[in-house]
C-alpha cells in the first residue's frame, strides 16, 4: 500500500511542468435535517422540538462497512426549518455506498453482551423525573454514482423520525362530593424501575433497580370538577411485570378533615415504550344520610281519668 502511494505522487511530479488536466473531486458533506417525534410533541411538554441529539452510523462501500459516527452531537443552533443542522463531526457522501444512521436524543447507545443498546436512568439527564424525555431514531441512504444520496433524506439531509422509548404516566381523580364536601388525594407513588436496558435489536426493556416514582398530590376535588382533576405526567420505564400504585385518599368537609384512607393496589397494566396512561382514582363521599319516620304519630289511649267539677 505504502509503494503504490509513492508511485502516484512520482507520477504526479513528473507531469507537473506539462499542461495539466486537473480533475477536481467535490464530496458533499453528509448533513442532518429537522428531526420529527412521533406523535408531534415531545412528552416533557417544555418544547415541541428537539435542539440536540447524538448520531451513530455506519458505512458500506466495496464490501467493507466501517463506523462513520459513534456519538457526535447534532445541534439545532439557529437553523431554520429545512437547513442543516450542526454536527460536531463532518463526513462525506461517497459514491455507490449504503449508510445506517440512529440517533439518541438524552441518551447513549453503548454495548452490553454484544448488543446494542440504552441505558437510561429516571430524570438522569435533565434533573426531574417528568422531563428527560428518551427518544430513538433510524435512516438509512444509499449513494449513487454520482455520490446522490437517496432514502430517509430530506432537502438533501438525513432525515430522523424518532419514538419514544418511555412510558407516559398521570394521574385523575373524580369525586361525587358536594354541598362543602371534597376529596384530597396524597402520596400517589408507583413503584417502577429507577433504571432500565432498551436492547436495540429486540426493541424491548429490562428493568434494573426498584424505585417509588412520586406524582404531584391532587386536592380539593369535587363533583363540579366534571372531568377530575389531573396531575402533571411522569416519565416511567416500561415494564411488562404487574407494579403497585400507593395513595392517600382524605375526605374534607368545609375544610375539616373528615376522614383518611391509605390504599395500595396492584397495577396489571404493562408499560409500553410511546403509550401515555391515565390512572383513574374514583373517590365517592359513600353512603348520604337518609331520614324516615317508622309510623305516623299517634295519641296514646288516656290511662288516667280526671274528673273536673
Amino acid at each position: 500500500m505504502k509503494k503504490f502511494f509513492i508511485a502516484i505522487v512520482a507520477l504526479a511530479a513528473a507531469v507537473s511542468c506539462s499542461n495539466d488536466d486537473i480533475i477536481s473531486i467535490d464530496r458533499q458533506a453528509i448533513g442532518f435535517g429537522n428531526p420529527f417525534v412521533n406523535n408531534s410533541v415531545r412528552a416533557d411538554y417544555s418544547s415541541s422540538m428537539i435542539d440536540q441529539f447524538k448520531v451513530y452510523g455506519t458505512v458500506t462501500g466495496n464490501g467493507n462497512t466501517i463506523a462513520l459516527y459513534n456519538g457526535a452531537n447534532v445541534t439545532r443552533g439557529d437553523a431554520a426549518y429545512g437547513a442543516p443542522w450542526t454536527c460536531t463531526q463532518t463526513e462525506y457522501w461517497i459514491p455507490n455506498c449504503t449508510y445506517a444512521f440512529q440517533a439518541v436524543v438524552d441518551g447513549e447507545i453503548t454495548t452490553k453482551d454484544g448488543k446494542q443498546v440504552i441505558e437510561y436512568t429516571v430524570g438522569q439527564n435533565k434533573g426531574t423525573d417528568s422531563i428527560s424525555d428518551l427518544l430513538y431514531a433510524t435512516a438509512e441512504a444509499t449513494t449513487n454514482g454520482e455520490a446522490t444520496p437517496t432514502g430517509n433524506i430530506q432537502n438533501g439531509c438525513v432525515a430522523f423520525t424518532f419514538e419514544h422509548l418511555l412510558s407516559k404516566v398521570h394521574f385523575t381523580v373524580t369525586s361525587n362530593a358536594t354541598g362543602g364536601y371534597y376529596h384530597t388525594v396524597t402520596g400517589i407513588k408507583v413503584s417502577n424501575f429507577e433504571s432500565g436496558t432498551y436492547t436495540i435489536a429486540d426493541g424491548t426493556w429490562a428493568g434494573g433497580t426498584a424505585k417509588e416514582v412520586a406524582f404531584a398530590n391532587i386536592e380539593n376535588v369535587e363533583s363540579t370538577d366534571t372531568d377530575g382533576v389531573s396531575n402533571a405526567d411522569l416519565l416511567l420505564v416500561p415494564n411488562a411485570a404487574t407494579f403497585d400504585v400507593t395513595f392517600t385518599v382524605d375526605l374534607y368537609k368545609n375544610g375539616t378533615k373528615l376522614g383518611t384512607e391509605t390504599k395500595t393496589i396492584a397495577v396489571e397494566n404493562d408499560l409500553v415504550k410511546g403509550n401515555s396512561y391515565n390512572f383513574t382514582i374514583a373517590c365517592s363521599v359513600g353512603n348520604p344520610i337518609k331520614f324516615t319516620v317508622t309510623n305516623d304519630p299517634a295519641w296514646a289511649d288516656p290511662t288516667t281519668d280526671v274528673t273536673v267539677q
